[in-house]
C-alpha cells in the first residue's frame, strides 16, 4: 500500500481533533489514493496504447521499408533497363551509321523544304560534294531536268514512296548520269517531316548492259555462223560417210554398233536400222568376232588408235581391210566409244605380194650375177694375173745380169700384181664368198668379221649361241644385211667398237650389229631415203623377218633382224 502523503502524518498538536475531522481526512485519503489508482491504472492503458501504437509504427515502418527496397529495386531495375535501353539504343545508332556510312548506294535525308540533314560517304563519292558543301543547296538543284523531277515528286505525294525510278542527276563536275532512285516520306503524327532517299549509280550498269547487248548480239552471229559450219561440216560428213569406199562404223563401249555407212550396208546386205544394237557375233562369223573384239578391247583399254589389218569373207573371196580405230570420249575424257575406218586393200597386198616376189627375183638374180662376177673374177682375172706374175719373174730372172734397171722394174711389177690378185680375191670375196656357200653363214660372218676390223681398224667382236644351219636365202639375207650394216658403221659412225652376236631361241634367229659410234636421230635417217636401210629391211621382208634400227644422237647404233625359222632348218 502506498505510503500516505506527508502532510497526513499526525503533526503536534493534531492529536486533539476529533473522529469525524478523521474520518472526513480518511475519506479524504481513501479518495485520494483512488485517484492515484486510477491514475495508475491510467497510465497502465496509456502505457499499454504507447507500445501498441509502438508496435504498429514499427510494423509500418517495416513495410513502408520494404515498399521502400522494392521500391528502390524496381528503381534499378528500370535505370538498368534505361542503361541498356540507351547502349543499345547506342549501338543501333552506330551500326545504322556505320551501315549507311558503308553502303554501296548514296543515301541523303532531307527536310519538307528539301535542305540535306544527312549526306552518307558514298553519295560524296558519286556526286562529288562534301555535306558542308550542300550548306545552302536543296535536292532539287542535284537533278538535271525539271520535269522529270515533277512527276517523279507528284508520284512521291500520291504515293507516298517511290521505287527504283530511273532520272538523270547532275554531279558536282556537271557531267550528266542516269541514277536509280528510291524515296519515301518520313512523316511524324501523320505529318511529313522530310524524305529519305537512296540512289544507285546506273553508269557502270548501262556500260554492262550495252556491253552485254554487243555480246549476245556477237553470241547470236556466233551462234548462227556455227549452226551454219554445223550445217556444211554435218552435209560434208554425211557426204564422206555416203560416198568413201571405206568401210566406217561407231561402236559404244560395249562393242555395240550405233551407227554404219553405207559401204558397211552394202557389205553386209542390211539396213543401219537393223544393226544397230548389235553386236559383231550377231553379225559376222567366229573367226571374224574375235579378231575384231580383240582391236576393239585394246582402243578401250588403252585409250589410244590402233591400225590393223583385219580379214574378212566376202562372197568374191577373201578380202584383207586396213583398219584405223581410236577411242571416242565423253565429256569427263572417259572412252565411250569407238570409231573405226576399214580400207579395202586387198589388190595392194597382192601388189605387194607381185613387188616382193619380183623383188625377190630380182635379189636372187643379183646374187647370180654377182656370183657369176665374183667366179669370173676369181678364175678369169685370177688366172691372167698369176699368168702375168709368171711372166715377170721370168722376165726379171732373164735381165738380172743384162739390165739390172729393167730387172728391178720386172720385180716392181711382180709387187703390184701380187697387189692387184689381192684386190680382185678381196673383190671376188665380198661380191660372194665362196666360204658361205662352202662353209655357211657362221663361217662367213667370222671371216668377215675379222676383214672388217683387218681393214678398217674398228675393234670388231662376233659372238654366236644355238646355232643351227640354215638354208641358204635366209643365210644370203644374214649375210648381207651384217655387210651392210658394217659398212654404215665405217662409213658414217666414228665408232671404235663393233659388236655381232647371231643366236638361235624358240625357233627365232636373231642377229644384231651393236656399234659405239656417234649414233644419229633415226627419223632424219628415214626422211632421207636411205637405200641401205631400204635394202636391208626388203631383204628381211623377203625371207619373211623384220629389221629394227635404234639409236640415239651419242648413244651408238644397234640393227637388229629377227626371223621365225617356222621349220627353215636344214640340218641341226
Amino acid at each position: 500500500m502506498a505510503s500516505l502523503p506527508h502532510n497526513l502524518n499526525p503533526r503536534p498538536g493534531e492529536d486533539d481533533k476529533t473522529k469525524e475531522e478523521l474520518l472526513w481526512e480518511l475519506a479524504a485519503l481513501r479518495r485520494r489514493l483512488a485517484e492515484l489508482e486510477a491514475l495508475d491504472d491510467e497510465r497502465r492503458r496509456l502505457k499499454q496504447t504507447l507500445r501498441k501504437a509502438y508496435d504498429e509504427l514499427e510494423q509500418l515502418i517495416e513495410e513502408r521499408t520494404l515498399e521502400l527496397v522494392r521500391a528502390n529495386e524496381q528503381l534499378r531495375q528500370e535505370i538498368d533497363e534505361r542503361r541498356r535501353a540507351e547502349e543499345e539504343l547506342q549501338r543501333l545508332k552506330d551500326y545504322l551509321e556505320n551501315v549507311i556510312d558503308n553502303t554501296v548506294d548514296a543515301i541523303g535525308i532531307v527536310d519538307r523544304q528539301g535542305r540535306f540533314i544527312l549526306w552518307n560517304r558514298r553519295a560524296a563519292e558519286i556526286y562529288g560534294y562534301r555535306f558542308e558543301e550542300l550548306t545552302g543547296k536543296t535536292a532539287a538543284e542535284l537533278y538535271a531536268d525539271p520535269q522529270a523531277l515533277e512527276r517523279m515528286l507528284t508520284r512521291l505525294r500520291r504515293e507516298g514512296v517511290v521505287r527504283e525510278y530511273e532520272i538523270a542527276m547532275k554531279k558536282k563536275d556537271g557531267s550528266i548520269v542516269p541514277m536509280d532512285i528510291s524515296i519515301s516520306l518520313l512523316k511524324e503524327n501523320g505529318r511529313t517531316i522530310g524524305s529519305v532517299c537512296v540512289a544507285r549509280d546506273l553508269s557502270e550498269r548501262k556500260k554492262n548492259e550495252l556491253e552485254l547487248k554487243r555480246a549476245r548480239d556477237e553470241l547470236s552471229r556466233y551462234s548462227r555462223d556455227l549452226e551454219r559450219q554445223v550445217r556444211e561440216r554435218t552435209r560434208a560428213i554425211t557426204s564422206i560417210l555416203r560416198y568413201t569406199p571405206a568401210v566406217v562404223y561407231l561402236k559404244d563401249r560395249h562393242s555395240r554398233y550405233k551407227l554404219v555407212n553405207p559401204r558397211f550396208e552394202e557389205l553386209l546386205g542390211c539396213k543401219n536400222e537393223e544393226i544397230q544394237g548389235k553386236a559383231d557375233h550377231e553379225v559376222f562369223p567366229r573367226e571374224l568376232v574375235d579378231q575384231f573384239f580383240r582391236h576393239d578391247l585394246r582402243v578401250l583399254r588403252e585409250g589410244q588408235p590402233l591400225q590393223v589389218e583385219e580379214q574378212m569373207q566376202l562372197p568374191d573371196g577373201r578380202h584383207t581391210y586396213l583398219s584405223v580405230k581410236f577411242p571416242i570420249y565423253n565429256e569427263e575424257g572417259a572412252p565411250e566409244g569407238l570409231c573405226g575406218i576399214s580400207t579395202d586393200i586387198t589388190e595392194l597386198k597382192k601388189a605387194q605380194e607381185r613387188l616382193r616376189l619380183l623383188s625377190g627375183s630380182i635379189m636372187a638374180g643379183q646374187e647370180k650375177e654377182r656370183t657369176a662376177i665374183a667366179r669370173e673374177l676369181h678364175d678369169e682375172l685370177g688366172q691372167i694375173l698369176t699368168a702375168l706374175r709368171m711372166d715377170a719373174v721370168w722376165l726379171g730372172e732373164r735381165l738380172r745380169g743384162q739390165d739390172a734397171q729393167a730387172a728391178g722394174r720386172a720385180l716392181a711389177m711382180c709387187d703390184l700384181i701380187d697387189k692387184t690378185i689381192d684386190e680382185v680375191r678381196g673383190l671376188a670375196i665380198r661380191l660372194r664368198p665362196g666360204m658361205l656357200d662352202d662353209f655357211g653363214l657362221i663361217d662367213a660372218l667370222d671371216w668377215y668379221t675379222k676383214d672388217f676390223a683387218k681393214r678398217t681398224g674398228i675393234t670388231c667382236k662376233f659372238s654366236r649361241s644355238n646355232l643351227i644351219e640354215v638354208e641358204d636365202l635366209v643365210a644370203t639375207a644374214a649375210y648381207r644385211i651384217t655387210q651392210e650394216a658394217l659398212t654404215n658403221v665405217a662409213r658414217h659412225s666414228f665408232a671404235t667398237q663393233v659388236k655381232i652376236s647371231l643366236e638361235v631361241q624358240h625357233d627365232l634367229l636373231t642377229l644384231t650389229v651393236r656399234d659405239n659410234g656417234r649414233g644419229f636421230n633415226p627419223q632424219d635417217l628415214e626422211d632421207s631415203h636411205c637405200l641401205g636401210l631400204a635394202g636391208m629391211r626388203e631383204r628381211a621382208a623377203l625371207v619373211g623377218g623384220s629389221l629394227e634400227l635404234h639409236s640415239r644422237p651419242g648413244k651408238g647404233t644397234r640393227v637388229r633382224f629377227r626371223l621365225p625359222l617356222n621349220g627353215r632348218r636344214a640340218a641341226a
